[in-house]
């Protein structure tokens, strides 16, 4: 049990070596991005359920009713993804979607904390920003499958792909705790949803310091399509 314990550690780290000798330019990367993004956006779903309930004081049937908005507003985002995808590149598309999600979350944040809570008002406004967040999401996951669909090595899918599930949980601790630290310590919710929604900085400064989408594509033996 204790070697397949480790046999598993060993595993990962030559799969890291290998990546960051051999994919330099894109790959790299994306899998950064990728630790950072997915922590930052699964939080948020995950804390916005804490905000609504003890923050705005939304019943349980509130929250449901939040979240479906949201899912409905993850069509349009879709649609947004394939067609900023085609007349740009996944890379900068989902560079965009990251951009998006992040000011929606510290705007929206900030607009439900000035909104007196009680009555119809706030539940017009939060629900107008869960149909915003719901647009970004579905811009954001498409897109980030897309990218990472177009630059897997050929011959290395299946070791990838389950290293990519990896990248996609290791930090995932890291932003609901900081967002349980803050409410703690008696500062704002407000501020924790923020906290939260900022660890997709990383994730763009990482995406920065890819190469063209053409080079990308190139150095993983793929060659990119005509526009």
């Amino acid at each position: 049990c204790c070697s397949l314990f480790t046999h598993g550690f060993v595993q990962i780290f030559r799969t890291v070596r290998d990546i960051n000798k051999s994919y330099k330019k894109g790959l790299r990367w994306y899998l950064l991005a990728l630790v950072f993004a997915e922590s930052a956006v699964n939080a948020f779903t995950t804390v916005s359920v804490v905000f609504l309930g003890d923050k705005l004081k939304f019943s349980g049937t509130e929250i449901g009713i939040f979240f479906l908005v949201t899912l409905l507003g993850s069509f349009p985002g879709g649609c947004i993804s394939s067609a900023v995808s085609k007349r740009t590149n996944p890379n900068t598309s989902w560079k965009l979607s990251q951009v998006a999600i992040l000011v929606v979350a510290i705007v929206g944040a900030n607009i439900l904390r000035a909104t007196p809570i009680g009555g119809d008002q706030i539940m017009v406004v939060a629900n107008a920003w869960g149909f915003v967040v719901g647009i970004c999401l579905g811009w954001f996951y498409p897109t980030e499958n897309l990218f990472f669909s177009m630059i897997l090595p050929q011959g290395q899918e299946a070791e990838l792909a389950g290293f990519f599930v990896y990248c996609t949980q290791i930090l995932g601790w890291l932003p609901p705790l900081i967002f349980s630290i803050l409410v703690q310590n008696d500062i704002d919710q407000t501020y924790g949803l923020m906290a939260v929604a900022c660890f997709i900085l990383p994730s763009l400064l990482a995406l920065s310091m890819t190469t063209s989408w053409e080079g990308i594509l190139e150095e993983v033996g793929h060659v990119a399509p005509p526009v």
